[in-house]
């Protein structure tokens, strides 16, 4: 019996949303998938999505063979269940159709497993336009979180990035441009979609607005920004105003015991993004290396004898860190919870072609689904979904020869004491100390894993719409 066969068989809800979707292949999969162990055709209660940015299968690889040793296998690795994600997204027009766009940025690829819609680049849950700077219509873009909300759920948003980024807006907001994520910004950015134009307000005020139980991450920068021009009160202000008990490092989110009483949390451990797990290490041209023959070789370009740096992180948590706590306080609630967690600086170390930097965010992000896989094998009424929202630019090359001239690449030493180089050739690279070109993504499809149940809906390559179908379609229980 083939595995769509043997799906129906079982009751297991195909994924219906979107266009262009595969089901898989129709050989017998039995032994590969233990169908026996694996598959879950009951409704989750919980709903865990871990999304690696910019986390391609690349980046993945080159964090396994780095960290793990080419034998080595990752926790997403441990996933049974395998499929891959297509994540064009739109360009704007006059609509009502629109000419694709296939590479995105962060905002349209999480709209899109957020509320099962596309949308161009720039845009967060709100529909496409002839322009950025025209709004588009919020009107059937309500996201995954808010449905989870309104049946009861908890419901939580964790991300190294700045909170309010593209990624955790996608299910905590509705705006034109991802740039408005504190008010300051929208009044400059998106005016007519400031509170005092009638509008919905910045992403930070949208999040504090929508009631989400747990909300943790860095821009506390945004959140400090002013609630009007002419006022004094902040977001943080609003947010505590509104029953959010606020931290700001480690200790205070391990004094955060619970939820009751309808309290809820935001913690901001950083103005900006949070810092990195591995300090930097730069790939440069050759054209670097000949003009710097004494640089330091553990931040520029390093060595077949270079390994990354662990990175002083002071008072901020982990990922694995909130993510663990944001379990720990959602998983109370009766009804069960909806949670997604980022790592965001995958993607942002890539765009700044630092090897280290890169690999070190990967393998937390790693440590993250490990929790998360460990939660749900315990429960057994956890769905945990693990993919991408788009993929990147580093690959690994030959160690033998150089890239194209232009290209930036850089070598170091891996688990198995072997020589890896990594190049990146979407952008020019600099010849500063710590600049480089930003680095493009790519549109290559993202990997797409999955554990618990209907984890068997994401076998085969998928549209990232249908994510949603997973995510919400199967109607919480």
């Amino acid at each position: 019996m083939n595995r769509k066969a043997v799906a129906a068989a079982l009751g297991v809800a195909v994924l219906a949303t979107g266009a262009g979707v595969a089901v898989g292949a129709s050989n017998d999969r039995d032994q590969t998938l233990n169908f026996a162990k694996n598959l879950n055709p009951t409704k989750p209660k919980n709903v865990i999505l871990l999304v690696g940015d910019g986390m391609g299968d690349s980046e993945v690889t080159l964090a396994r063979y780095y960290g793990k040793g080419a034998a080595g296998r990752l926790n997403m690795d441990r996933l049974p269940f395998r499929g891959s994600s297509i994540h064009y997204v739109l360009r704007p027009g006059p609509g009502p159709t629109y000419q694709p766009n296939y590479v995105g940025d962060s905002a349209p690829t999480a709209t899109a497993w957020s509320t099962g819609k596309r949308t161009q680049d720039g845009r967060v849950s709100q529909g496409p336009s002839s322009a950025d700077n025209v709004p588009g219509s919020n009107e059937g873009y309500r996201t995954y979180l808010e449905i989870a909300r309104d049946k009861g759920k908890a419901t939580g948003n964790v991300s190294t990035a700045e909170i309010t980024d593209a990624t955790p807006a996608g299910p905590s907001a509705h705006i034109s441009q991802r740039a408005c994520q504190g008010p300051a910004d929208a009044r400059t950015t998106c005016p007519t979609e400031t509170k005092a134009a009638g509008g919905l307000g910045s992403i930070a005020e949208q999040q504090v607005d929508g009631g989400f139980d747990v909300t943790l991450g860095g821009g506390r920068s945004r959140y400090e920004q002013k609630l009007t021009a002419d006022g004094t009160d902040t977001v943080v202000d609003y947010a505590k105003a509104k029953g959010y008990t606020v931290v700001t490092d480690k200790d205070g989110l391990n004094g955060v015991g619970s939820l009751n009483g309808g309290k809820k949390v935001l913690g901001l451990f950083t103005g900006g993004n949070m810092t990195t797990e591995y300090a930097p290490l730069f790939a440069r041209t050759d054209a670097y290396y000949a003009a710097n023959p004494g640089r330091d070789v553990q931040v520029q370009g390093g060595s077949e004898t270079t390994t990354c740096q662990p990175q002083n992180r002071g008072s901020e948590p982990s990922l694995s860190d909130m993510t663990r706590k944001a379990i720990a306080l959602l998983e109370k609630d009766p009804q069960g919870f909806a949670l997604q967690v980022e790592g965001a600086s995958i993607d942002k170390r890539d765009h700044a072609a630092d090897v280290c930097g890169q690999i070190g965010e990967t393998l937390a992000f790693d440590d993250a689904v490990g929790i998360a896989l460990e939660y749900a094998k315990r429960k057994k009424n956890t769905l945990v979904i693990v993919t991408a929202d788009h993929s990147h630019t580093s690959q690994m090359t030959y160690t033998t020869g150089k890239p194209a001239s232009g290209a930036s690449y850089a070598t170091l030493k891996t688990a198995d004491d072997a020589p890896i180089r990594v190049s990146y050739g979407t952008a020019d690279t600099g010849l500063g100390a710590t600049t480089s070109g930003s680095q493009h993504h790519t549109g290559a499809q993202v990997p797409l894993w999955g554990f618990g149940p209907q984890a068997a809906n994401l076998q085969g390559t998928h549209d990232q719409t249908d994510i949603f179908g997973v995510l919400n379609g199967l109607r919480f229980p």
